[in-house]
């Protein structure tokens, strides 16, 4: 998915990060609110009866498939392995809602420059006349009984601003990568002490290249 932000705003921090969603929605705004306690942010969501909505709508984003018909459901949520589990154990229940929910890349431009990639879960709908307002009840619902209600989380991120960030490799544990990365290492040098280095081969000037055959 690629999204495009208006380059007068900075992306990487987020000034009053919710109170944008209640232009969508009272739900919304607590589902924002809710996913951040899930270390997770609400990013996008797009359906043909409620509009587009989520904190980057409202820094003038672009959707770059504005100009179809807009049919169907779509909803971004930064990724966080306790939303994650959460948004997988809610679709395996039964009677859940018509939505499917995956893991995907969300690259942000500005302009023609990417800013930013981020890993992201998509959930989305086929149904054309989706019912958002229903499905944004019983999330709302769901997220409440995972977190146990809105905490101050979300009230320092709208007074003092949220500062997003990107999982850039496929693990949050910042730790674990460090390690692989320290054990990765080794291993090279190891290597190099025992094969020697790569040898190296000289790049001919262009004038010691002879013409013709």
């Amino acid at each position: 998915m690629d999204l495009d932000i208006a380059s007068w705003i900075p992306y990487s921090v987020d000034y009053s990060p919710l109170m944008g969603n209640r232009l969508y929605s009272d739900k919304l705004f607590r589902v924002g609110a809710l996913a951040l306690q899930m270390d997770s942010e609400l990013l996008f969501i797009k359906s043909f009866r409620g509009g587009s909505g989520g904190s980057l709508f409202r820094d003038h984003l672009c959707d770059p498939r504005r100009g179809a018909l807009g049919l169907g459901f779509t909803m971004l949520f930064s990724y966080s392995e306790r939303m994650a589990r959460f948004l997988e154990d809610l679709q395996g229940q039964e009677g859940s809602p018509d939505v499917r929910v995956g893991i995907t890349f969300c690259w942000v431009f500005d302009g023609e420059v990417p800013i930013d990639q981020c890993k992201a879960l998509a959930l989305i709908s086929g149904d054309p006349f989706f019912d958002d307002d229903g499905f944004l009840a019983a999330l709302e619902e769901a997220m409440m009984e995972s977190t146990g209600g809105v905490s101050s989380c979300a009230y320092f991120a709208e007074r003092f601003g949220y500062r997003r960030f990107s999982i850039p490799y496929e693990t949050d544990d910042l730790t674990e990568l460090a390690i692989t990365q320290a054990l990765f290492d080794i291993t090279m040098e190891e290597t190099r002490r025992i094969v020697g280095p790569p040898p190296e081969i000289p790049v001919p000037r262009i004038l010691d290249v002879p013409l013709g055959g």
